[in-house]
């Protein structure tokens, strides 16, 4: 078999991949190609008020977890892509940490075509609240998601594009019974935070795509734009199209520059078995991953923020088939609100020597370490081995020193850093001194009446 051949079977998996559906060939390619731990705590105890509000939840209020609720059967006609297909027995062949020509390094898959690999990456905010914003459309076709924090109980999608993205949503667009390639590719697109600095520093040149910051957000935020609402009245309205995406004007890059994480399709030694992860942020946002063996991926479920806890299955808009991840990578790291009012929250991400994460993949869980030195991402085991991914899409859940982990629930609970304190200097005045005249005395003499 040639080496095209070999890439084209790859290429002809990782597309299965993408779009959502598990691939059935067997592939044999042969030689082709200190930690700071989160607090382990039992589940608080339960809020005093009657109705807590989110900011409380995720101070500590205590929530039960429910399972996932299966919605009504979607309105479209169009025939599902969820049914998976036998698993496979060999998939692509282990890549990086070194860059490897024709290969995706942020996924460990091939492209379709390598030329898509140099241009920067697109990094784009796309928001989770208010609910009707769900489902999402064109999250199955980032290479990663960062799911991050922005206060207040709430959290955001930072979705990373790079490869051949541009070609799946195309794809999704065209094969949509009701979509068109003028519909939103993207989307919907919110404001830019903090945060989004640190993770961009990991992608080098990579044009970060908002709808809009505060003042004191925007100053902190680099190579950014800005993409306007289509209706001023609909916080949902902002978006890109496929026409938009292929219009933008993205700088060179080195794919190099994007290698550091290592994929390996075979399973590392160790962790153990784990179907599930659960993410509480706040009573009005819990956020689970299943395990789902037949695919080889984690299905991502959201409840409805209405405070029931009831989990509803999310989907992506433009496939009408399950969010899923092939590594979830949970990150322990430092938060820090930059206001009194806790709206702006910056995180500690880059040129961080070690800190403790966990993985999840292929049904397993591995606790691992995390770092940045240099810019150069790390996921390694406790011994520094690197700890190889599942090729194929990773979502990164980035929470606070502060939040807990339960092992044996398997959950973790945000909770939000401390705000910062108001401190006040005080500048001494200075006050003139008194000096007694000559026929005055300072104190009057022991027994003496005072006047």
């Amino acid at each position: 078999m040639s080496g095209k051949q070999d890439r084209d079977i790859v290429w002809t998996f990782a597309r299965r991949r993408q779009l959502g559906g598990a691939a059935a060939a067997v592939l044999i390619l042969g030689s082709m190609l200190a930690v700071r731990r989160p607090i382990e705590r039992a589940q608080p105890a339960e809020p005093s008020a009657s109705n807590p509000t989110p900011e409380s939840a995720a101070r500590g209020g205590s929530l039960s977890v429910t399972q996932v609720v299966t919605p009504a059967p979607r309105s479209s006609t169009r025939a599902s892509t969820a049914t998976p297909a036998p698993p496979t027995t060999a998939t692509v062949p282990a890549v990086g940490p070194a860059y490897r020509p024709g290969f995706n390094p942020l996924t460990g898959l091939p492209v379709s075509d390598p030329q898509t690999l140099l241009t920067v990456p697109l990094l784009v905010s796309i928001t989770e609240f208010p609910p009707s914003a769900r489902p999402q459309s064109g999250l199955s076709a980032a290479s990663q998601v960062w799911e991050t924090s922005i206060g207040e109980g709430m959290s955001r999608f930072l979705a990373v594009y790079y490869g051949d993205y541009q070609e799946v949503l195309s794809d999704l667009l065209e094969s949509h019974p009701k979509l068109t390639t003028s519909d939103p590719a993207i989307g919907p697109i919110r404001s830019g935070r903090v945060g989004y600095q640190e993770i961009k520093l990991f992608y080098p040149g990579a044009l970060l795509i908002i709808r809009f910051g505060s003042p004191e957000v925007i100053e902190q935020l680099t190579n950014s734009r800005t993409v306007y609402a289509d209706d001023p009245n609909d916080v949902n309205s902002a978006s890109l199209t496929l026409t938009e995406l292929q219009a933008l004007e993205l700088d060179p890059a080195r794919p190099s520059s994007y290698a550091g994480l290592s994929f390996d399709p075979r399973v590392p030694a160790g962790g153990v078995p784990s179907a599930s992860l659960d993410l509480i942020y706040s009573l009005y946002n819990q956020i689970r991953w299943e395990y789902d063996a037949d695919r080889g991926t984690y299905l991502r479920s959201q409840d409805r923020a209405d405070g029931s806890g009831a989990m509803v299955p999310s989907f992506d808009r433009l496939s009408d088939d399950r969010l899923q991840a092939d590594n979830v990578l949970v990150f322990f790291a430092e938060h820090k609100y930059q206001n009194l009012q806790g709206t702006v929250l910056s995180i500690e991400l880059a040129y961080v020597p070690k800190r403790y994460g966990l993985l999840f993949r292929d049904g397993r869980q591995f606790e691992i370490q995390w770092s940045s030195r240099g810019l150069e991402f790390r996921v390694q085991d406790d011994q520094g081995r690197p700890v190889p991914l599942r090729p194929g899409v990773t979502f990164f859940e980035v929470v606070s020193y502060e939040s807990s982990w339960d092992p044996a629930a398997r959950i973790v609970r945000f909770h939000n850093p401390p705000l910062p304190t108001l401190t006040m200097t005080l500048t001494p005045t200075p006050t003139a001194t008194i000096t007694p005249s000559a026929t005055e005395s300072a104190a009057p003499p022991p027994g003496t009446a005072t006047p």
